[in-house]
């Protein structure tokens, strides 16, 4: 790719961010977390992506994937309690997110469901920090349940690498994440290897995620790369405008946390 256009789209990336967006909790992310992601190959073995969800090795022992977060049945019962697991959808909002896809046209889209009391606790967010609308819970989300995990988000990234039915049945991942993480792919020359993004809040907790996590708001991710240090790649996070960045033994956190929240999934 030519420098020029790197550096133009760098330049593009950063200045649409409006920096900053705080009060933030001191505490930022977790400092033992580790999540190893779904533990299963990348749906398609990674074709037309980087494939993503390859654990990095040497797994820290204190991020054991937390049991009971399968996507179905999260629920304890109907209102009517007869002990049979609730299965019903929320209802779909009208909205819809749309991603570059693979060849950044916007048609990799998905319908947005409403966030209600059929979502369960595992969608129980914490009050937004000192008041701060960025950590506000998400008013929509897509339904993992009935989602195409080997859609296409952009030209290197497929959904499963975001979102995992594996975290429970519905996700957030917000869509300049991608831009951003496609440009970084584009500018690094290599994969990356994402091991973790959307978390919902019961799977942020069992893997020793901080209370706010941006996980749980879907503009997050760990990652690493077999081109770039995890110095390297925690510099190029900044480069292209991660308001926050954070090294552990095997991967980088990289998050956006200064953006404008995403209206397809924030009211």
């Amino acid at each position: 790719m030519p420098l020029l256009y790197v550096s133009s789209l760098l330049f593009f990336l950063c200045a649409c961010t409006d920096k900053e967006r705080g009060p933030h909790p001191e505490e930022r992310e977790g400092e033992y977390e580790f999540d190893p992601g779904p533990g299963e190959d990348p749906p398609g073995g990674g074709t037309g992506a980087d494939g993503g969800v390859d654990d990095p090795g040497g797994d820290d022992p204190g991020g054991d994937d937390p049991d009971g977060d399968d996507a179905d049945g999260d629920d304890t019962g109907t209102p009517e309690d007869t002990g049979e697991p609730d299965t019903a959808e929320p209802p779909p909002t009208g909205a819809t997110v749309c991603y570059p896809g693979p060849t950044e046209d916007y048609t990799a889209c998905f319908p947005i469901v409403s966030s209600d009391e059929a979502t369960g606790p595992d969608y129980a967010y914490p009050d937004p920090f000192e008041g701060n609308a960025q950590y506000r819970a998400p008013s929509g989300y897509v339904d993992l349940r009935v989602s195409d995990h080997e859609t296409e988000l952009s030209p290197n990234f497929v959904f499963s690498e975001f979102m995992s039915e594996a975290k429970g049945p519905f996700g957030v991942f917000q869509v300049h994440v991608v831009e951003s993480l496609q440009a970084l792919r584009e500018a690094s020359g290599g994969p990356l290897y994402i091991n973790s993004g959307y978390r919902n809040v019961t799977y942020n907790e069992g893997v020793g995620g901080a209370t706010w996590s941006r996980h749980i708001y879907g503009d997050a991710v760990d990652m690493y790369s077999n081109t770039l240090s995890l110095t390297e790649l925690a510099s190029a996070c900044v480069d292209l405008g991660a308001d926050f960045t954070k090294e552990y033994a095997t991967h980088v956190h990289c998050d956006w946390r200064d953006h404008e929240l995403d209206t397809a999934f924030f009211d």
